[in-house]
């Protein structure tokens, strides 16, 4: 069984430090860093909790991933999901939720179940840069060498965005989404 969450902010710099210069998650965060903007991973609590539920994508984009709202109700369904918002600055910038891919075999990996850049903010890599944060905390928080995602096949922007990432598609459909998954090879689980 997963242990759910520690409480500290995760900066993504400070998670990409451990992956290996050579690792493209980052090189790409490093490029995003000579800008100055860095991105973190807080937790949901009683401070943000109303600023999270009010997060909102594009209306055009409505259709790709769900409210904010329905990931963190999902918490109490599925108790090893694992709610963070995404702050770039002191600015609460989108939203993300995991789950493990099996809680009774954690070394099949981790997902990322949502991931959303509220509309005022997208068009700056951000959705990038929170992508970099995400798997660099499940490889870091949960140890796995696998993160695995889904994305609604006409999302042609995020398909993109993962693919760049190295997500590859696996040909599976989850509940209509394609699958991808990322093989993060410097993790300490495949040493």
């Amino acid at each position: 069984m997963v242990v759910a969450t520690p409480s500290k902010s995760v900066t993504c710099r400070d998670d990409l430090h451990g992956l290996g210069a050579g690792n493209p998650i980052a090189r790409c965060a490093g490029q995003a860093y000579k800008e100055g903007m860095t991105v973190e991973l807080r937790p949901i609590t009683a401070d943000n909790f109303e600023a999270v539920l009010r997060l909102e994508v594009l209306p055009e984009q409505a259709s790709f991933v769900a409210p904010n709202v329905r990931g963190i109700a999902e918490t109490y369904i599925c108790p090893d999901a694992e709610p963070r918002a995404v702050y770039a600055g002191a600015d609460l910038v989108g939203f993300v939720l995991f789950h493990p891919i099996d809680r009774d075999e954690p070394a099949e990996g981790h997902c990322i179940v949502r991931l959303m850049i509220a509309r005022e903010f997208q068009g700056r890599g951000l959705g990038r840069q929170a992508l970099d944060a995400a798997v660099a905390w499940i490889v870091r928080e949960r140890r796995v060498d696998r993160v695995r995602l889904s994305v609604v096949p006409s999302n042609a922007t995020a398909r993109g965005l993962y693919r760049s990432a190295g997500f590859v598609e696996t040909g599976e459909l989850d509940d209509g989404e394609i699958v991808m998954v990322l093989s993060v090879p410097d993790t300490p689980i495949s040493r």
